[in-house]
């Protein structure tokens, strides 16, 4: 995805969801699935919290280099993340711009495969998150991102490090899983729907990865929020 952030207000949120998936499980059970990608005001601000049933991590710090200070500058970058269980071990990847900023591991965590109807949000919690803290509180929608996104990707196996350099910066063509062109491409947003005017219609963000996963805009502010400009560009 790409990103711009302004500045980082601790008095509305401690933490900025950036995009959470969830495949609506119990936490603590042996099938349970979450991976949340979020922000923080801290010296390393992109964290990301990741489980497979009772196996996981909890606000991994995934260090690109940048600052609570030089990430909220207010200039457009491309983040992409990287998670492989190969062996029952995990290793983990961050990148700015196609350029490698991190490598976590090989990990000694086995992370098994993740099941059932998953669901997620961009820029907020999808559900409580898990751990005894928060039963009981009704958390989602909570953690709201103070940003602009543009050409978010979701792909359902591991990026090169080749694949993300030549592609972060120009569009990629989606696939279906009867055409073998990108058929690993899970959830394509371009934001490139235009403006309308009417809520109905722009409240609906189209996905283009050929999975028609359309996104619904929750509480839509209207055509304030929507930019028919392009972050690569």
């Amino acid at each position: 995805f790409w990103l711009k952030k302004d500045e980082f207000v601790n008095t509305l949120t401690e933490k900025e969801v950036i995009f959470d998936l969830w495949n609506g499980e119990t936490s603590g059970s042996d099938s349970y699935g979450r991976l949340t990608v979020y922000l923080t005001a801290s010296s390393t601000p992109l964290r990301m919290n990741v489980m497979s049933g009772t196996t996981g991590f909890a606000d991994v710090n995934l260090d690109t280099g940048l600052s609570e200070t030089t990430l909220a500058d207010g200039t457009w970058r491309h983040y992409a993340l990287t998670f492989k269980n190969n062996a029952g071990q995990t290793t983990i990847n961050a990148y700015v711009n196609g350029d490698k900023k991190q490598t976590l591991g090989p990990l000694s965590l086995n992370f098994l495969e993740v099941t059932g109807a998953l669901r997620a949000r961009i820029g907020a919690l999808t559900s409580t998150p898990s751990g005894n803290v928060y039963h009981g509180i009704d958390l989602a929608g909570a953690g709201k991102l103070s940003a602009s996104l543009d050409e978010f990707r979701y792909w359902k196996v591991e990026r090169t490090h080749e694949d993300i350099s030549k592609n972060y910066f120009r569009h990629v063509y989606g696939g279906t899983n009867t055409d073998i062109s990108n058929t690993e491409l899970g959830v394509y947003y371009k934001f490139n729907e235009g403006i309308t005017s009417d809520s109905a219609i722009d409240a609906t963000v189209l996905d283009y990865s050929g999975r028609i996963t359309n996104g619904n805009w929750i509480g839509y502010p209207g055509s304030s929020a929507r930019n028919v400009g392009s972050a690569i560009v």
